[in-house]
């Protein structure tokens, strides 16, 4: 296998992912000026973590949106063959006629820049660590191999759970409490879309895989390719899942605190 770098479409996606990371977190703070006394107070208030996270809500809202955008017209209508890959910078379908590789370059853009203006990876959250660098190393793989688009833009139209995550943590940073029931709608708002898209598919990405796709990216890209691929999709499988688990105690613990309630009442 002789290494070939990204497609130009690729790299263009990357290079602007980058600039409006940047933009969006420097907008973040704009926004900031502009808002409530109070919730500036609030947002003044947080801890230094906190505060690197608040600032990441918008950049990371903004991506969720344009993954959502991007990819979804290729993820519910596009061909799903493992080896099919669409290299064009313009295509004559989705609402931005931008094909899926920019977003695959997008997608890595981010994450890079996402890593890269981390205070410490400790503040950041080693499995958030974790999840983009092995992202942008499986993406760009992928890119420079031209395989796997189909799963790769599924995968970052999963991006639509994200949306309500952020929106319920600009919630709780405003000064709602988990039990205030605008918050409880959000949160499992948030659930029901990342169940949806993150995890219910998952058996099946890990069937297709096993029993069809391995073999032919093997065949394509080599053995090294192949096992690079399915330690990506262990790792996803294994995060996800991880959050799967938290979220599903914390609502747990949600309901069994207002059970307790109800019972002291």
């Amino acid at each position: 296998m002789i290494y070939q770098p990204p497609p130009p479409p690729f790299l263009y996606g990357a290079g602007i992912g980058i600039i409006v990371y940047c933009l969006s977190r420097f907008l973040s703070h704009a926004l900031l000026r502009i808002c409530p006394t109070s919730f500036q107070q609030k947002v003044a208030n947080l801890k230094f973590a906190q505060l690197y996270h608040y600032h990441s809500l918008l950049p990371s809202t903004v991506h969720a949106i344009i993954q959502i955008v991007g990819t979804y017209n290729f993820v519910f209508y596009g061909d799903k063959d493992v080896l099919m890959f669409d290299d064009r910078l313009f295509v004559p379908y989705g609402i931005t006629k931008l094909g899926p590789c920019f977003y695959m370059g997008w997608f890595v853009g981010y994450l890079l820049t996402d890593t890269a203006l981390t205070p410490s990876f400790k503040v950041m959250g080693y499995p958030y660590v974790v999840h983009h660098l092995s992202a942008s190393m499986a993406w760009t793989f992928c890119a420079s191999n031209q395989v796997m688009q189909p799963l790769a833009s599924f995968l970052q139209f999963n991006e639509l759970s994200t949306v309500m995550m952020n929106v319920r943590q600009v919630l709780l940073t405003a000064g709602y409490k988990s039990s205030d029931l605008i918050v409880i709608v959000v949160s499992l708002t948030f659930f029901a879309l990342f169940s949806a898209v993150r995890v219910l598919p998952l058996p099946f990405v890990v069937h297709k895989w096993i029993s069809q796709e391995f073999v032919s990216i093997r065949n394509e890209v080599g053995w090294g390719g192949a096992i690079l691929l399915s330690a990506f999709l262990a790792v996803n499988v294994m995060l996800q899942g991880s959050w799967f688990t938290i979220m599903v105690s914390k609502l747990i613990g949600m309901f069994s605190k207002k059970q307790s309630k109800k019972k002291e009442q």
